[in-house]
């Protein structure tokens, strides 16, 4: 017979399994419905995929050409999640953001020429919409990539412009000029772009002359973002968009990004969204500093945006031992959003550095952010091939190189051995890739699906209200959050040494006498405090060491 904490924690477990099992049967009913609850972006774990590098279909009038798409997503979606909750074997994630699905003429895509249609290399709107129903029977929401600032200069709406004498109507719709209102963009760049010969002036291209700006003064720019927005979400079945480069749509005067009146845009356009498909989920790429990034979230521009600066933050405080960065900026953002945490968390995307390669390739200090993202409030993000600690630096392509799924010869399981893959996969594909790291219990892989499952379960992690916590030891990390059904306390030893473990003091708090306390990541026991009328506790030490550069989730159940 196995000791009683034994017992209790396999209890436990199983418990936690049938709960998962439970709620993934749910969202996948409530998906096949149709249904979207308002705000199920909040408890979501997402998974960013490049399509053309994710899987080639083996299969089907695409198999083979050496280019992801979407029947290779359908091929792969047992591997995200297979529908089976705590007690299945795959990654965990219950929502996608597909990067640009559309028509281009770039291997990225985010340069749109056609806003209806899915790129043919991906396959056709059938295939497309076989896939979403594929991904909601198994309880997953799907977002894609909207790009609102600036089209394809392929697009014929601006190929048509090119032609037009300067009081076209059609030139309209893109900001042009006889002479550069401005010599320089927001970052200093080459911003306006000779339209052909001089008689037909310039153009303006915030990032390149492959990508012309909307004109946003002109309202049928708005009318043509709605009309494909609204097909998308009520046409196609999409659960959300992530709207790309959001700071430079409406420029005033000689301020280029961040304007009052590219919020006031948003801010409409996102209640249009929301009219037009309730519960869609509308988050944006915004690269400025957590404090306009909050000025746009709490005026309601967005649902939710990326928090750059706080993934500086985890990354910075990883790599230099000092988790005091990361709980300066956690305390800013709860001063900015009063407590709430409606950003999105994420190590890394698809424009930087893998995280592994921000780490210089020390896979324990990866392991250490890994666990860091996955406790920090907020909406969790990964960028596919994370999971394994796949390394990658700029320029922008080898970022985004082929999904590793095994050893196999050249092409990793991305594409069949005798098919030409568009892009190499990395050279270290024989040991980082799926299948080495499927069954093997200390894996990259099996701490991301450990790490997914505990974010899920833990409402208090992801968005409880921070709590007050003194240590007495400025150099570990520790963090309290609560709602009214638990709370849990984050203590982290970001050093390569052992220390001794805080003496932890607390005021006030929900918890109570009875409250049942368990140690959730690192699979340790811990000593329970005295709880005094206030919910307080006063120079406790739940550990007496803490391992090197290891995370510690403290979580207690009414």
């Amino acid at each position: 017979m196995p000791p009683p904490f034994f017992a209790r924690r396999r209890f436990l477990l199983c418990f936690l399994a049938l709960v998962a099992l439970a709620g993934s049967w749910l969202r996948a009913a409530a998906l096949a419905d149709g249904g979207l609850p308002p705000d199920w972006w909040r408890d979501a774990v997402f998974y960013e995929i490049f399509v053309r590098s994710f899987a080639d279909a083996r299969s089907g009038p695409l198999a083979n050409d050496g280019i992801g798409d979407f029947q290779g997503l359908i091929d792969k979606l047992d591997y995200l999640n297979d529908g089976q909750g705590a007690a299945g074997k795959s990654l965990g994630v219950t929502a996608l953001w597909l990067m640009p699905i559309h028509p281009s003429p770039s291997y990225h895509g985010y340069d749109v020429s056609d806003y209806f249609a899915v790129n043919p290399e991906f396959g056709d709107m059938e295939l497309f919409k076989r896939f979403l129903a594929e991904a909601h029977r198994r309880g997953i929401r799907v977002i894609i990539d909207f790009v609102p600032n600036h089209a394809s200069s392929q697009h014929p709406l601006f190929q048509q412009a090119l032609k037009e004498s300067a009081d076209g109507d059609t030139r309209k719709l893109f900001r042009f000029a006889e002479v550069p209102p401005e010599l320089f963009g927001p970052w200093d760049q080459r911003a306006w772009h000779p339209a052909g010969s001089p008689e037909r002036g310039f153009y303006y291209g915030v990032f390149s002359s492959e990508m012309p700006d909307w004109n946003f003064n002109d309202p049928r720019v708005t009318e043509h973002h709605r009309r494909a927005a609204e097909f998308w979400l009520k046409d196609v079945g999409v659960d959300g968009l992530r709207l790309d480069a959001v700071r430079y749509l409406l420029e005033v005067g000689e301020q280029l990004q961040d304007t009052t009146e590219t919020r006031e845009w948003l801010r409409e356009f996102t209640e249009f969204c929301h009219r037009v498909k309730p519960g869609s989920f509308i988050i944006g790429e915004n690269t400025a500093r957590m404090t306009e990034v909050a000025r746009a979230i709490r005026g309601g521009a967005l649902d939710s945006a990326f928090e750059f600066d706080l993934a500086r933050a985890t990354i910075e405080s990883v790599r230099l031992h000092t988790p005091g960065i990361l709980t300066k900026a956690l305390a800013r953002l709860d001063a900015l959003y009063a407590g709430d945490s409606p950003w999105a968390t994420l190590l890394t995307n698809h424009d930087q550095e893998r995280a592994r390669t921000q780490l210089d390739g020390n896979e324990a200090l990866t392991r250490l952010a890994t666990k860091v993202l996955f406790t920090l409030p907020g909406v969790p993000f990964l960028y596919y091939g994370e999971e394994l600690g796949m390394q990658a630096a700029k320029p922008d392509p080898e970022l985004r190189t082929p999904m590793p799924w095994t050893a196999e010869s050249p092409n990793a399981g991305f594409a069949a051995a005798g098919v030409r893959a568009w892009k190499a996969p990395k050279p270290d594909y024989p040991e980082v890739n799926v299948a080495a790291q499927r069954d093997a219990s200390d894996s990259l892989l099996n701490l991301y699906r450990r790490l997914i499952r505990l974010n899920e379960s833990s409402v208090a992690l992801r968005h409880g209200r921070p709590v007050p916590i003194v240590a007495d030891s400025a150099r570990l990390y520790v963090q309290m959050r609560e709602t009214a059904d638990e709370a849990v306390v984050i203590v982290g030893n970001f050093g390569a040494e052992p220390v001794a473990g805080p003496k932890l003091t607390v005021e006030r708090s929900v918890l109570r006498s009875g409250w049942q306390l368990s140690e959730e990541l690192e699979r340790t026991t811990v000593a329970a405090p005295e709880i005094n009328a206030t919910g307080g506790f006063e120079g406790w030490r739940p550990l007496p060491e803490l391992a090197p550069q290891s995370v510690y989730v403290l979580r207690w159940r009414r």
